[in-house]
């Protein structure tokens, strides 16, 4: 899909006049697969497709999704084909939660939840009432599912290698540039490690002390957290947390051999409210993900938004992007105007695009940012300029906004930033519209 925004000016004999639409930029979202409030098993394209309860979300680099499909206890692929999303089951059996290692449909699970992808194509899934994670490997055109920590289907907080260690319905999960895993161990309060050390799996405890659940910034087992429900990596030495319970999102730096949790925004309170730090407030904070500039993504659950945390001097902006609190719906369209139902996973691709679960519709979504122009007037020169977040466009005009008519390209090639584009201009009644286009 290709991203535009517009931006116009008219010029008459007697008087300059503009107008612009918008400051920054909002995000444009779709339903890209699923129906909503149509649940069902069905493999499908676009609205074809039927989800039961989507939860978390991971992408590949060719940029298909993977998700878990909560309730029919199976993972599904869904992967750009044309203009079109084709859904397709990758593993599990639908309708039929159980615990079975094995290929495509002959393995079973038991409320997949968390998912995330390494850079060889691997899937790492957190599932949820077997107590266990397990991993998805593509061979061929085969997937085989086998279980690399936990027993099923007994639970509980023990440190240890393979079967030996021990989850009490973990959730979410993430990987980092050294392929280590981390989980957020939900029912025990804890985010806990497993590495692949030879043909085994060592799982350890970071962070969080098991069944102690609070509010408490400190450091390894001294850290509290309330039912944590995502977790995302920003690299080799910092996590994400959405702390559900606690209403926040928490940040857990490894300062040498130690692992310092830190509240990056959240009080602790039930709310809305954008700001710095804990003057932001949410409302069971659940999928988590981040993008290359740093900046975090947290799908506000029980508020239908999504929010984004942007670090600044040393402390994290909360705004809403998308949705708008507490007014749940199915509505696509740009920024507040959309509505989601109770969202669940996120996740970010290189170009900016965001995917979310909507987890209470049965639907995928895709929000594409649309970058606003801004514009001003100087000495008889149109000032044109974007966010500089918006990268790679060509700034195009035409004489009609409509966006069927002919465009011409102001800029030879796409452009790297939203510096200032200084064009000539006379005063004349015809219009001229400017929009960006992305290449």
């Amino acid at each position: 899909m290709k991203t535009r925004a517009f931006c116009c000016i008219v010029v008459c004999a007697l008087c300059w006049t503009q107008s612009v639409r918008g400051q920054t930029g909002l995000y444009e979202f779709t339903t890209i697969a699923g129906l909503a409030g149509k649940t069902g098993p069905t493999d499908g394209t676009n609205d074809g497709a039927r989800f039961n309860a989507p939860g978390d979300l991971a992408l590949d680099a060719s940029g298909n999704l993977y998700i878990s499909d909560i309730l029919n206890h199976t993972i599904r692929r869904i992967s750009a084909q044309g203009t079109n999303w084709v859904v397709t089951t990758i593993a599990g059996s639908a309708g039929n939660h159980g615990y079975a290692d094995g290929t495509n449909t002959d393995a079973q699970f038991d409320h997949p939840n968390g998912i995330t992808i390494d850079h060889e194509g691997n899937l790492f899934v957190a599932d949820h009432y077997n107590h266990t994670i397990r991993k998805i490997s593509p061979e061929g055109t085969n997937w085989v599912v086998t279980t690399i920590a936990g027993l099923p289907p007994t639970h509980g907080s023990a440190d240890g290698t393979n079967s030996d260690a021990r989850f009490w319905s973990p959730t979410g999960i993430a990987v980092d540039d050294n392929r280590n895993l981390f989980v957020v161990d939900t029912v025990n309060f804890t985010v806990r490690k497993v590495t692949e050390e030879g043909t085994n799996w060592v799982v350890t405890t970071v962070a969080g002390f098991a069944l102690a659940y609070g509010f408490v910034d400190a450091t390894n087992s001294d850290a509290q957290f309330d039912y944590p429900y995502g977790i995302a990596a920003g690299g080799t030495n910092q996590l994400f947390v959405s702390d559900w319970g606690n209403h926040a999102i928490r940040e857990i730096s490894a300062i040498g051999k130690e692992w310092v949790v830190t509240t990056m925004a959240g009080s602790g309170d039930i709310g809305s409210s954008d700001g710095a730090g804990s003057f932001a407030t949410f409302n069971f904070p659940n999928g988590i993900c981040t993008d290359s500039a740093g900046n975090v993504y947290v799908s506000d659950q029980s508020n239908d938004t999504i929010r984004k945390l942007v670090p600044t001097n040393g402390t994290w902006i909360s705004s809403t992007i998308a949705g708008k609190a507490l007014q749940a719906g199915t509505s696509d369209g740009l920024g507040s105007d959309v509505r989601f139902k109770h969202p669940w996973g996120v996740a970010v691709n290189s170009a900016g695009d965001l995917f979310v679960t909507d987890y209470g519709n049965q639907t995928i979504r895709k929000g594409v940012f649309r970058p606003a122009l801004r514009m001003a007037m100087a000495a008889r020169q149109l000032v044109l300029s974007w966010p500089t977040a918006a990268t790679l466009f060509t700034l195009e005009t035409s004489t009609s906004p409509d966006p069927s008519a002919a465009w011409l390209p102001v800029t030879n090639a796409p452009v790297t930033n939203g510096l200032n584009f200084l064009l000539p201009i006379q005063p004349t009644s015809a219009p001229a519209f400017y929009r960006l286009q992305r290449r």
